[in-house]
């Protein structure tokens, strides 16, 4: 049953599709990466984006709700302390404006009204296979 929701179109891609993007990913790092470290995915939690988008939302004096983000932007990362470990990318989360930049950074006002400037950079994302559906089509060996 389809949502009665009026959603815009959102692309969508073909299983076959995906599973032969997927692999194409995986073949051309398996020689230049060790299979372990080939990353599979990231599980990004819908709280977590949810609370992004929540912070960026006001309301209008006419109390609509208006929204400053046009997305999110994952930067796929590894941490110094998980260079050696297996799938150990995760993915840098970053609110992007309605113009299209990152917003990395934004000041606050804090304790006395100096200015504080505090990252807007998350790292909630849970790689694969520590998160992963190793019975999903798209989990290719």
């Amino acid at each position: 049953m389809k949502s009665k929701i009026n959603v815009p179109e959102v692309p969508t891609v073909p299983l076959e599709e995906a599973i032969d993007r997927v692999t194409r990913f995986r073949n051309e790092l398996i020689n230049k990466v060790p299979e372990a470290n080939i990353p599979r995915a990231v599980f990004i939690p819908i709280a977590d984006l949810m609370a992004i988008i929540d912070k960026f939302q006001s309301l209008d004096d006419h109390g609509n709700i208006r929204n400053s983000l046009t997305g999110v932007r994952a930067y796929f990362a590894i941490k110094e302390s998980d260079k050696d470990l297996p799938d150990s990318i995760t993915a840098l989360i970053v609110p992007v404006d309605l113009a299209g930049a990152d917003i990395v950074a934004h000041t606050n006002v804090g304790v006395g009204g100096e200015e504080e400037d505090d990252s807007d950079i998350y790292d909630f994302t849970q790689p694969c296979p520590d998160k992963c559906d190793k019975s999903s089509p798209l989990y290719v060996e």
